[in-house]
């Protein structure tokens, strides 16, 4: 009788234990910020790690081209300001503050800092050169062009999008997205929001009804005229309420962007007109637009659950989300790791019309 009741206890220890096991590991997950593996097996959500192996910044004279910065939080008196020193909302600041030079110019004024040459540039430089041109639309709005001249050459085309009351300089310093485009070889634009601030949504340009989903159309259709951009490959970046309307941008126009990267944003419009490629960075401390959701006391928002948005877009798209331990920040890697995700993505519709689709990238829809 004894030995019965003994192989009773060790059949209830083999069972338990490993429930045990992933019951701890569940809760350590959902404490991390993490996705828990339910919603991470969603037919549209991926789960990245933060970097290849570290958070930390690499020694000076790295081959990534990605500014070792920490980004002015939205919502703090030093990214209002234009202050050059700033620590991440919610955590101890960066061994290295943001040099944020630029910051300080007019929100509207977007390329107030950066090198400026005139429009004729593009029809003059000699091939290989590199330049940035302040360029101004036929609707009277502008934006910032950064390219190396290699004639009849077709690249990808990135279009970066800064934070909410920030601009072009300051989102130049602060991803280190120039050097970095040059090196890898695609053309950048910097785009400019009207006062500062993007209308992606229930986010952050109030109730100016600025269209800037037909601003972006404009400026891609701009830079196709300006140096040879493979139609293929053209994508959307943004930082906070940048990286909203990046989001917004890759729902609404998915006739343009093959891949939208969001960096301490969220998803604030309604998806299911196609399928979407975004990549999404967040900070797990992000007070100013909470990774799990809820209130901003910035911008006065109550933010959408970003561990969620697969279930906002279409089935067969693919969300990659990349937590990591940070708050609102762009984090030094970001640039890499947006044009890691981005580069592999193509649209598949125009891969038919231009006769590609055997060439299409890995990835790609």
């Amino acid at each position: 009788m004894a030995f019965g009741h003994r192989r009773v206890i060790a059949l209830l220890v083999a069972v338990g234990l490993p429930l045990i096991a992933l019951l701890a590991t569940q809760i350590a997950l959902e404490a991390t910020g993490f996705p828990s593996a339910t919603s991470a097996a969603s037919a549209a959500h991926v789960v990245a790690e933060a970097s290849p192996g570290t958070t930390t910044a690499p020694a000076t004279g790295t081959t990534t081209g990605a500014a070792r910065h920490t980004a002015a939080p939205e919502g703090t008196a030093a990214a209002e300001s234009g202050a050059s020193a700033s620590s991440s909302a919610g955590t101890a600041a960066s061994a290295e503050t943001a040099a944020s030079a630029g910051t300080a110019a007019s929100p509207t004024s977007g390329a107030a800092s950066s090198t400026v040459t005139p429009a004729s540039t593009t029809a003059t430089a000699a091939a290989g050169a590199t330049y940035t041109e302040l360029v101004t639309l036929a609707s009277g709005r502008s934006y910032d062009l950064h390219t190396t001249v290699q004639a009849g050459q077709r690249r990808p085309l990135v279009i970066l999008l800064h934070a909410y009351l920030h601009d072009a300089a300051a989102m130049r310093d602060l991803s280190g997205a120039t050097p970095y485009s040059d090196e890898h070889g695609f053309v950048l634009a910097y785009g400019h929001a009207i006062d500062g601030a993007w209308n992606s949504g229930t986010c952050c340009a109030g109730v100016n009804g600025v269209d800037d989903v037909a601003y972006l159309r404009e400026l891609v259709a701009d830079v196709e005229r300006r140096t040879p951009v493979d139609p293929t490959r053209v994508y959307v970046w943004g930082y906070s309420n940048g990286g909203m309307m990046a989001a917004r941008s890759v729902c609404e126009a998915p006739d343009v962007f093959a891949a939208a990267g969001v960096v301490a944003g969220a998803l604030l419009v309604p998806c299911q007109q196609a399928p979407i490629r975004m990549m999404h960075i967040h900070g797990t401390q992000d007070t100013t637009v909470p990774w799990r959701g809820g209130w901003s006391d910035y911008v006065k928002v109550t933010f959408p659950d970003s561990r969620t948005e697969s279930s906002r877009v279409t089935s067969s798209s693919v969300v990659v989300g990349v937590p990591w331990d940070g708050g609102h920040d762009w984090p030094w890697w970001a640039t890499g790791k947006l044009w890691e995700f981005s580069s592999q993505q193509r649209l598949a519709s125009q891969q038919a019309v231009d006769g590609d689709a055997d060439d299409a990238l890995p990835g790609t829809p």
